[in-house]
């Protein structure tokens, strides 16, 4: 009994020294590839920075924000008949689940829709 208590103990203390000699070597490992990444991270900001300066100076001119901007009436108009039909729309469906029939599903033409 003495013996086998000696022996688990001498197991633990293994085991315990064993663990205590991986855990700081698996940190230290964790830390070389966070800087491994940070490194290759730098590296490939540095070649896209250098590819940006390689431009030669004709294209540099051709810049996005000397290009004009697109007139904005076109798109509201069309942003408001969008929001003008998802509400149609909307009010069918309000329409057909608070009443619903195969009549309230189908639009007819000159009705008007409530939101209730």
């Amino acid at each position: 009994m003495a013996t086998t208590f000696v022996f688990v103990l001498f197991l633990g203390f293994v085991l315990g020294g064993m663990m205590l000699m991986l855990a700081p070597a698996y940190l230290e490992t964790e830390r070389e590839r966070a800087r491994q990444a940070q490194e290759r991270r730098a590296a490939k900001a540095i070649r896209a920075s250098e590819a940006a300066t390689a431009i030669p100076g004709f294209f540099a001119g051709l810049d996005a924000t000397r290009i004009p901007p697109v007139p904005l009436a076109f798109d509201d108009a069309l942003l408001a008949q969008l929001e003008r039909h998802v509400r149609a729309e909307q009010a069918i469906v309000t329409q057909f689940v608070r009443y619903p029939s195969i009549d309230s599903l189908y639009r007819q033409e000159g009705s008007s829709f409530h939101l209730h």
